[in-house]
């Protein structure tokens, strides 16, 4: 089943942790509401960040978002991330538990003019 939700940023904690030369390594605690959809809950992500005086380069993240899915309840984690080039951030299911157990597939988050949202292509046994 495939599906786009938007979402709500509700924390962002950002600090950098090597800022030796003109690169700055950083990580950031991310929040997320997901309501009135397929997704209904919240998320916490700890993202990695690489970036210039110019702006950000690349993340990459690991996020678990608890609730429900399709009806289901349990919790599951994605894998994702992007470089600045990239309109979009892909990733995968890597793993689940409670209802949500053997949930495989993808997500792909999107931040433009039309606000934050993500979609989902998944499977359920």
């Amino acid at each position: 089943m495939k599906f786009t939700q938007a979402f709500e940023i509700t924390q962002w904690d950002q600090a950098a942790y090597d800022e030796a030369g003109s690169i700055q390594l950083g990580r950031a605690t991310v929040g997320k509401a997901f309501t009135g959809g397929e997704l209904e809950g919240t998320s916490s992500a700890e993202l990695l960040m690489a970036g210039t005086a110019d702006g950000p380069a690349a993340y990459t993240a690991m996020e678990r978002f608890s609730g429900t899915l399709g009806g289901r309840k349990g919790s599951f984690v994605m894998l994702h991330g992007a470089t600045a080039d990239q309109s979009s951030s892909p990733g995968r299911i890597v793993a689940a538990e409670g209802d949500l157990a053997g949930l495989t597939g993808t997500v792909e988050y999107v931040h433009d003019e039309q606000g934050a949202r993500v979609t989902v292509d998944y499977e359920l046994p």
